[in-house]
């Protein structure tokens, strides 16, 4: 009850920060503290202490398959409901790119405790293979329409300034080489305690509060992706994991589940890939997830 009482308090002052006249501003202060400070040390920690085996690799390469094949089955969606380019792209990407850092973590943590939220470290880490934030702005770039500077070097930029995966790569190397950092446990400990309130605070300085209008055909193309985010990808991890016969933990159903990421919204700014549905897409979506999630461990 205090834990979900702090992240609705986390949540309110998101909202009213939104009032600032410098709301752009803080809210680019908080994003940054997340991903280049908490994020990291919590995947470094993580990855330093949980037990990697084969049981968690054949969950993780089940998590893996069946990511792709989402994103497959949403881009013939797009492909099927519209011949506009730039909306193929935002379809696509919101059917099968979820908020599962930000978000994620906060809601695997208040739904499964520590454990939910180590599970949804290596999750959001994992499910792409490689970093999602270079697989959405690949295809922001096919399908935006927008040209900005792509030359080789700011294609590698955007995989390598990714702090949580230098975290996770030096994690692992440190595990190779054998070596041993004292009190890592607390130091994962204070990042956990963060990383909820963090995400929550993003979530409330993040929701657009403005009224946006949208044609009937639109929002049916739009609930079409967000059904297959949140309902088709944990079915689709399903089916795989049975199939390899991997043992698949709730919170990585949860995390399948999750909806469109909050990026988005930036890149598909960025890019001119319908920003305006992407928006609808983000936040009809999170709302529901969120009231569900915190219903649901409230409840049970």
């Amino acid at each position: 009850m205090v834990k979900l009482a702090f992240l609705l308090i986390a949540l309110v002052v998101g909202l009213l920060l939104q009032r600032l006249r410098s709301q752009e501003r803080v809210r680019d202060s908080i994003w940054n503290v997340s991903f280049w400070l908490v994020i990291p040390v919590l995947v470094f920690a993580t990855f330093l202490n949980v037990s990697l085996t084969s049981r968690l690799g054949l969950a993780v390469a089940a998590v893996i398959t069946s990511t792709w094949l989402l994103v497959g089955l949403s881009c013939l969606y797009a492909r099927l409901v519209t011949k506009e380019r730039d909306e193929r792209g935002a379809l696509t990407l919101a059917g099968s790119v979820g908020n599962t850092g930000f978000i994620g973590y906060s809601l695997a943590q208040l739904a499964f405790g520590h454990i939910g939220l180590t599970q949804a470290v290596v999750y959001d880490q994992l499910s792409f293979g490689v970093p999602m934030s270079s697989v959405s702005v690949v295809v922001a770039r096919l399908f935006g329409k927008r040209s900005i500077d792509t030359s080789g070097r700011s294609r590698l930029a955007v995989v390598l300034l990714n702090p949580p995966l230098w975290a996770l790569v030096t994690a692992l190397a440190l595990r190779a080489a054998g070596v041993h950092i004292p009190h890592i446990g607390k130091v994962e400990d204070v990042a956990a305690a963060l990383i909820g309130p963090f995400g929550f605070l993003i979530l409330g300085v993040s929701l657009p509060l403005e009224r946006v209008e949208h044609d009937l055909v639109e929002v049916a193309r739009a609930t079409g992706a967000m059904a297959l985010k949140i309902g088709a990808g944990p079915l689709i991890l399903f089916a795989v994991g049975t199939a390899v016969g991997a043992d698949i933990s709730p919170t990585f159903y949860l995390l399948a589940a999750m909806p469109p990421a909050f990026h988005l919204l930036t890149i598909a700014r960025v890019y001119d890939m319908r920003p305006a549905l992407v928006r609808l897409m983000v936040v009809a979506a999170t709302i529901p997830v969120v009231i569900g999630v915190v219903i649901g461990s409230f409840v049970f």
